[in-house]
C-alpha cells in the first residue's frame, strides 16, 4: 500500500491513519514490521506514543525542527543537546555544546535551517552554523539565563529576540552580537515565551511570569500590555497565515486565543491546566497541539475551540515542556509530533487532515465568550 494513505482515508472515510514502529524509527507505511504492531484510530492519527531511544529519564525543556532540515533538536535540562535525524526517534548527544549545560530554549533560522540557536541557564546563547555539529558562544548575554528565543522571517534590521533574566529583552541584527533593547519596565522575573509576527519582524509578543502578554511594534524598544495581565504565560504561537490569530498557553488557566493581534483574548480552554507548549500544524493551522504539565498532550481540530487528550503519556511523560512537528522527507501527509517531557522525548505520527472530514467537529465559542 505504501504512502499517501490520507487520500484513501478521505475518499472512504475509514480509520486510515495507520502507522508502525520499528526499533527507534517512527515509520509511516501500512506494513507489518519486526515490531509486529499496526495501529489505527478514528482521529486519523496513531493512538500510541514511543519513547525516544537515548532520552529515558532526561528532562527535555526545548525542541526544534525545520521543514527543510533532516535534524530535530532536543535541549536537555542539565545534559546538553541531543539530535535525531530523518524522523527517527533515536537520539545522540552533541558533544561540542557541553554535556552538563542546561538548555532552556531552542530556535532555528526560518530561512537558513542549518543555523540553530540554543538559550541556556547561566551561559547565554550559543549558535551553530552547521546544523548542530559545532557551537560558538555569542556576545552580549554571557553568564545570563535565556528563557526564550525567536528568529524573524522577514528582511529587516531586527533578526532575533531573546528573553533573559531580570526581565530583559535583547535583540540582534546578526544572531552573533546581542544588545539590550527593553523589557525591564514590564517588571517580570522571566520571559518564558517569545513569538514574532511572520509578516513584520518589528512586531513580537512575549509571555511573562505573572504579567501576562506584552507586545512590541518597534523591534523591542518599547513594550505594551497586550492582555492576560497577572497571568503567567508559558507558551505563545502565531497562526502562520494570519498574524491576527495568536495562542497563549498559561499556567493554571489553559489556552487563550486572540483573533485581533492581541488586542483582546477569548475565554480559556483547558482551564485549570498548565499549558507549557503549543504547536500549530503549518499544513493545517486548524490543528493545534498543547503540551501540559501533568496531563500530557491535547489536540484541537478546529482552531482551539474544542480539545481532545491524546492518550498514552503517563507518569513522567505526562509532564510536557516542549513540542515540535517534523515532516519526514518524501511524505505528503504524514508527520511526526515530538513531545519533550520529564522522561525524555516521546513521538507519535499525526496527519494534517482537513477538519471538514472529521465528524462531530464544531467551531464556535458559546454565546458571550
Amino acid at each position: 500500500m505504501g504512502r499517501n494513505l490520507s487520500k484513501l482515508a478521505l475518499a472512504s472515510c475509514i480509520f486510515a491513519a495507520v502507522f508502525v514502529t520499528s526499533g527507534g524509527r517512527v515509520a509511516t507505511d501500512l506494513v507489518e514490521t519486526t515490531a509486529g504492531r499496526v495501529y489505527a484510530s478514528p482521529d486519523c492519527a496513531s493512538a500510541w506514543w514511543e519513547q525516544g531511544q537515548g532520552t529515558a529519564g532526561l528532562t527535555i525543556y526545548a525542541l526544534a525542527s525545520h521543514a527543510e532540515s533532516l535534524n530535530v533538536y532536543a535541549g536537555v535540562w542539565g545534559d546538553g543537546l541531543y539530535r535525531a535525524v530523518s524522523g527517527e526517534n533515536s537520539w545522540w548527544q552533541t558533544p561540542s555544546l557541553g554535556a552538563s549545560i542546561k538548555i532552556s530554549s531552542l530556535t532555528i533560522d526560518p530561512v537558513s535551517p542549518n543555523i540553530v540557536y540554543a538559550g541556556t541557564m547561566g551561559n547565554g546563547i550559543f549558535r551553530s552554523a552547521n546544523g548542530g555539529d559545532i557551537w560558538d558562544a555569542t556576545t552580549g548575554l554571557e553568564g545570563k539565563d535565556v528563557w526564550s528565543l525567536a528568529i524573524t522571517s522577514t528582511a529587516a534590521s531586527i533578526y532575533a529576540y531573546a528573553g533573559a533574566e531580570e526581565g530583559e529583552i535583547y535583540t540582534s541584527t546578526n544572531g552573533i552580537d546581542w544588545d539590550l533593547a527593553g523589557g525591564t519596565g514590564i517588571g517580570t522575573e522571566k520571559f518564558y515565551a517569545l513569538t514574532v509576527d511572520p509578516q513584520d519582524s518589528k512586531t513580537a509578543y512575549v509571555g511573562t511570569k505573572e504579567k501576562g502578554v506584552y507586545r512590541t511594534t518597534d523591534g523591542g524598544l518599547t513594550w505594551t500590555l497586550s492582555g492576560l495581565d497577572e497571568k503567567t504565560v508559558r507558551a505563545l504561537a502565531i497562526h502562520p497565515g494570519d498574524s491576527e490569530i495568536i495562542y497563549a498557553g498559561t499556567q493554571s488557566h489553559g489556552i487563550r486565543k486572540s483573533t485581533d493581534g492581541g488586542a483582546s483574548w477569548l475565554s480559556g480552554r483547558l482551564d485549570g491546566r498548565d499549558v507549557l507548549a503549543i504547536a500549530i500544524n503549518p499544513r493545517n493551522p486548524e490543528f493545534i497541539y498543547a503540551g501540559t504539565y501533568g496531563d500530557g498532550v491535547w489536540v484541537s481540530y478546529n482552531g482551539g475551540y474544542s480539545w481532545h487528550r491524546m492518550p498514552g503519556l503517563t507518569g513522567g511523560a505526562s509532564y510536557v515542556y516542549s513540542l515540535t512537528l517534523f515532516t519526514p522527507g518524501g511524505e505528503d501527509d504524514c508527520q511526526v509530533l515530538y513531545a519533550g517531557t520529564t522522561d525524555g522525548v516521546w513521538a507519535r505520527t499525526v496527519m494534517p487532515l482537513y477538519t471538514s472530514y472529521l465528524p462531530l467537529v464544531h467551531k464556535g465559542y458559546p454565546a458571550g465568550q
